[in-house]
């Protein structure tokens, strides 16, 4: 076991493992923004004993730059994670998933819009062209 100083963080790792760093590079992907931050608290995902969110996105986006990141399995992950979070379906798909099928009342209420849509759109190409 080997423990190794570099700009005031410390970290501990057998050699070839990087658990430590690597933990900080997902939880980099994850962190952008206070708003991250508190999603993750109220999920009971990490827990913030400092009492500000803040901070907390700010040393965790901040202790990244001190990482070289090696390539890991975690390393991998952490990658297909961000690139999932980056494509701009995923977004219109969560999006839609939150607003139209929340639930099962909205998720009826929708689908009997587009089939009603649907139908009155046959309904009207048959008036047209007869």
């Amino acid at each position: 076991m080997s423990i190794s100083k570099h700009d005031g963080l410390g970290a501990v790792s057998l050699p070839g493992e990087t658990h430590i760093c690597n933990f900080i590079l997902v939880m980099d992907y994850l962190i952008n923004t206070v708003e991250d931050v508190d999603l993750l608290v109220d999920e009971g995902i990490i827990v913030n004993n400092l009492g500000d969110n803040a901070a907390i996105a700010k040393m965790l986006n901040n202790l990244f730059l001190q990482i070289t990141s090696n390539r890991s399995d975690s390393y991998n992950i952490s990658k297909k994670l961000k690139e999932h979070y980056d494509n701009r379906w995923n977004h219109t798909m969560a999006t839609f998933k939150t607003v139209y099928f929340s639930d099962i009342w909205t998720g009826t209420a929708t689908v009997a819009a587009v089939i009603l849509l649907v139908l009155t759109l046959i309904q009207t190409v048959f008036s047209i062209m007869s």
